[in-house]
Parts: structure tokens; sequence; C-alpha cells
């Protein structure tokens, strides 16, 4: 494969515990300790808790972004990380979260965004 300019993780959390994972700002701490762990530098944090269930938000960051909704009613988060930076290694962070959130299983996809050589071709 290529260069890219990104890597898209996206993580499926299951069975986590409702009542953390529906307060934003319970998800908001998470989040940003996890930036930490993972060396991110968070740029702005936006957390929205809806009524009667569920928090979404988005953690800036200068490497682009941390993206996150759940569904405590199914005790389940999607969360979606983006890096343009190749060397942020998320596992240490993504574990931590899975802690955080009581998560009894997670499963993890990861795929190139913005592939070099496609941009090459197509100019």
């Amino acid at each position: 494969m290529g260069k890219s300019l990104g890597q898209q993780t996206t993580i499926d959390y299951y069975d986590c515990d409702p009542t953390i994972i529906n307060k934003a700002a319970t998800i908001r701490t998470i989040l940003e300790k996890a930036a930490h762990i993972m060396n991110l530098t968070i740029v702005n944090t936006t957390i929205h808790e809806f009524s009667p269930i569920g928090v979404s938000g988005v953690v800036v960051i200068k490497e682009s972004h941390i993206a996150i909704h759940t569904w405590p009613e199914h005790n389940y988060v999607a969360l979606d990380f983006f890096t343009c930076n190749h060397s942020s290694d998320l596992k240490e962070g993504v574990l931590w979260i899975k802690e955080q959130f009581k998560a009894k299983r997670i499963e993890e996809h990861s795929s190139h965004r913005g592939l070099l050589e496609k941009m090459k071709r197509l100019s």
C-alpha cells in the first residue's frame, strides 16, 4: 500500500455500562484523558447530551478528530478516530476507554484515507 494522508479507526464498544456512557461530562473526561494517553494534541472538545438519552461529541485534535456516539439503551458506543499522524498508536487509549466504559467486547476496523497514488492518477 502506498502513502496515505490519514488513517481512520472505528471502534464498536459493546455491553457498556449505560450510566457511564449517558453522561456528557464523563464522556468528555474519558476522551480527553484517552487523547493524552495516545499523545494526541487537543484543540477543542464539544460533547452534547441528548434528552432523554444518549451522547454525541467530537474532540478536535491537531492530528484530526475523535468522534463518539452513544446508545445507552443498547449499552453501545461507536467511536471514530481519524489521525493524520502515522506514528500515533491508538491501542493503549482504545483499551483504556474500554475499561472506563466497562465494555465486555470491542470490534476495531482501520482503513487508510487519501491514498496519494490514487490522487496522482486522477491529476
